[in-house]
């Protein structure tokens, strides 16, 4: 079958020779939901050549038929969607199918109005049998969505033609390029995440795989039962509005074949809405440096008002727990740029070279996106732990500024160490002491400390902010993934899915002060539902969804 319209061809054959109810190619084009009639016509030489005496009327004589009649008073209007949407899934060679959760996309793909399309791959075939998806033997249910070759959805690319071998382990390894910087999502039971660097000023391009529909079927030795652990029933939704600006989700099913995009959860073929999400990891903070655009696009913030001027991605899903991380980004004391002086004029020129009026901001931003339904966590950061180190090697006496301020937080931080009071947290005293409000119901995780969400479903740890790797490595989402638990975190900036491992991007701006060059930086944030399943969700010119 060609094309990727998930029609039959026995349906397009019947109707291409019933003249009476379709009497032109363009009712045809439109019953079928093909774009362009090109592709009907392609798919009906294609089915005269490898099935004759299927199609037994000639449409010579039929494709310049007048046009229907319009009703007095009536007009016909052909308008382009705004959105066009689409649920890519996977299904695996003579495997049946997820019956729960085939029955809830669909449901979920009537709902939304998108377009369900599946991609094969094979598996566990003899030495010298034909590997091609192409010619393997997928479940019925699926066989009316098969896409067999790489389709353009608009600016990103199914690659459903890329047949990628179940059990691997890094399923997008080696794929950066393959689909020549655009967006990307390649069918495979796996879900896995990648972003693309790209030049600065411009997005980076993601790549990702789909989950599956059809249920785990693996040989019983290691490869086939790692595949078997790390098989994911699900679906990639995307959508791109009329910008072509491009919106992807993961979406995984529970054991039930329920599942969760964003505040709308299916399940046994019903729809429930306005849902709330479990936990929320925001991409990096950066309060100084934080993207305007992106505060209002998630708290309704306004960072030149420090208050909340509307509603935003936060009081849409109402997740019951917030994690924020690299809240302070300490560029007015940094030790990164200490030797620096041509940087220390621009910041005092600019009136940044207070600390104590970042800590104040840090206090004021809490303060503001803090709500009685959502539980606010300040993750232990390697930009928060700059303050400590400031207090610890800077001297007083060859910084007017903030001499008065480095005094009183050492003079605490050194009286509480004299009462024994080794867990004493300068930083959370710090932001706590300049709010105008108390922050009681903030939560500080210390260093080495543990925030777990979804702990019925074994628990996902929220309060690792991804700086520090196992055995005193630098930490990344790689050797973290070595820690056999399943992670949200930040630090990188750039958004990725690496196994149980999920990593969000920033919410400040691209431009740091301090990075130059090719960047895969993204404003992604991390969304776990109550099921425990998760999801990325980048935000681009002020929208999270199209």
């Amino acid at each position: 079958m060609t094309g990727y319209v998930r029609h039959s061809d026995e349906a397009i054959a019947a109707a291409y020779n019933d003249t009476a109810s379709f009497p032109r190619i363009a009712d045809l084009v439109e019953h079928f939901g093909y774009k362009q009639d090109r592709h009907l016509r392609k798919r009906i030489a294609t089915i005269r050549r490898e099935k004759p005496g299927m199609i037994t009327v000639d449409r010579t004589a039929y494709n310049h038929s007048p046009r229907r009649a319009v009703a007095p008073g009536r007009y016909l209007v052909t308008t382009k969607p705004k959105v066009d949407r689409w649920l890519l899934t996977a299904a695996q060679d003579e495997t049946p199918i997820s019956e729960p959760f085939w029955g809830n996309l669909h449901r979920y793909a009537e709902h939304i109005g998108a377009e369900v399309m599946v991609g094969g791959f094979t598996y566990n075939k003899a030495l010298f049998e034909d590997h091609a998806a192409r010619t393997g033997v997928f479940a019925a249910a699926v066989q009316p969505y098969l896409v067999h070759d790489d389709v353009n959805l608009g600016p990103l690319l199914f690659a459903a033609k890329m047949n990628i071998l179940p059990t691997a382990v890094r399923p997008l390894s080696g794929l950066d390029s393959y689909s020549r910087g655009r967006w990307a999502v390649y069918p495979h039971a796996k879900v896995q995440l990648v972003s693309v660097p790209s030049l600065p000023g411009t997005h980076p391009a993601m790549i990702m795989t789909t989950g599956c529909c059809t249920v785990p079927n693996y040989i019983e030795k290691k490869a086939g039962l790692k595949a078997e652990f790390h098989h994911q029933i699900g679906a990639t939704i995307v959508e791109i509005d009329d910008a072509g600006r491009i919106f992807c989700r993961q979406i995984g099913a529970a054991g039930d074949g329920s599942f969760q995009d964003l505040d709308i959860v299916v399940r046994d073929g019903e729809i429930l809405t306005g849902q709330r999400i479990e936990q929320a990891t925001w991409g990096d903070i950066h309060i100084p440096k934080m993207d305007p655009v992106v505060a209002r696009t998630i708290w309704g913030y306004d960072v030149e008002t420090g208050e909340i001027t509307g509603t935003g991605l936060f009081h849409d899903l109402r997740p019951r727990h917030q994690a924020f991380h690299d809240l302070l980004d300490f560029s007015a004391r940094n030790h990164h740029r200490r030797g620096d002086p041509h940087f220390h004029v621009a910041l005092t020129a600019a009136g940044k070279d207070r600390v104590e009026d970042e800590v104040r901001a840090v206090a004021r931003f809490l303060r503001a996106t803090a709500a009685d339904w959502s539980t606010s966590v300040v993750v232990a950061s390697n930009h928060n732990d700059a303050l400590v180190r400031w207090l610890r090697e800077a001297d007083p006496r060859l910084d007017a500024v903030n001499a008065r301020y480095w005094c009183e937080l050492n003079a605490e931080y050194m009286r509480r160490l004299e009462q024994g009071d080794r867990e004493f947290d300068i930083i959370a005293w710090a932001i706590k002491r300049a709010a105008p409000d108390p922050l009681d119901d903030i939560v500080f995780v210390p260093r080495n400390g543990s925030y777990l969400v979804c702990q019925a479903a074994g628990g996902i740890e929220t309060a690792l902010h991804g700086d520090e790797g196992p055995n005193g490595a630098r930490g990344s989402a790689l050797n973290m993934n070595r820690m056999a638990m399943r992670i949200n975190r930040g630090h990188d900036h750039t958004a990725s899915i690496v196994d149980g491992v999920y990593t969000s991007g920033l919410c400040g701006l691209m431009d740091q002060g301090y990075n130059s060059g090719p960047s895969s930086w993204s404003h992604t944030q991390t969304l776990t539902y109550p099921s425990a399943k998760r999801t990325l969700v980048t935000i681009i010119d002020g929208k999270y969804r199209a």
